[in-house]
């Protein structure tokens, strides 16, 4: 069952190009259809040459990663951070915006930045699904903001049902 929170994880069937070996987090799934973050593609770039308004803390961190193949020229910041002020909850135990300023540049659970996402139209990704194009996997916070997950990260979840322990504030 789709849910934000969940990952797919790309089948070696998935013929697109744009998915190969990938793996993406669900964000939001409706009746409008479906958004999602592909996650491991990281980009070797620090988040100050994107973010323009960047805490000092966290500019020469490399916490950026290839989001998606849909506007690529936007961005979207995720952190596992419930506390930080002004901060909203997204889903398993992520949360998007608030101040970054107060972020700790070595909490694990710091900023990644996303660049462009993903999007499925209604009904497309469960028919994706159907002809097993893409497996489900439940959503761990350490692969989302795990700023060098890539391949290996695919060859992990594309070969296990349940790689890791639930998210949650852990």
């Amino acid at each position: 069952m789709i849910t934000p929170g969940i990952l797919l994880v790309a089948s070696p069937l998935l013929g697109d190009p744009n998915f190969a070996r990938t793996v993406a987090f669900v964000l939001e799934h409706n009746e409008h259809g479906t958004l999602g973050l592909i996650v491991n593609r990281p980009l070797d770039i620090a988040l100050g040459d994107l973010w323009s308004s960047c805490p000092p803390s966290l500019r020469g961190l490399h916490r950026c990663a290839d989001g998606g193949p849909v506007e690529r020229d936007k961005g979207l910041i995720l952190h596992g951070i419930q506390d930080l002020p002004g901060s909203l909850p997204l889903c398993a135990g992520l949360a998007v915006g608030g101040d970054a300023a107060q972020a700790d540049p070595h909490d694990p659970l710091a900023p990644r930045l996303f660049l462009g996402h993903s999007g499925w139209s209604p009904g497309q990704l469960d028919a994706e699904i159907a002809t097993g194009s893409w497996l489900l996997r439940p959503g761990h916070r350490r692969f989302v903001l795990d700023p060098q997950a890539g391949e290996e990260l695919w060859d992990e979840l594309a070969r296990t049902e349940d790689p890791a322990p639930p998210l949650g504030n852990n």
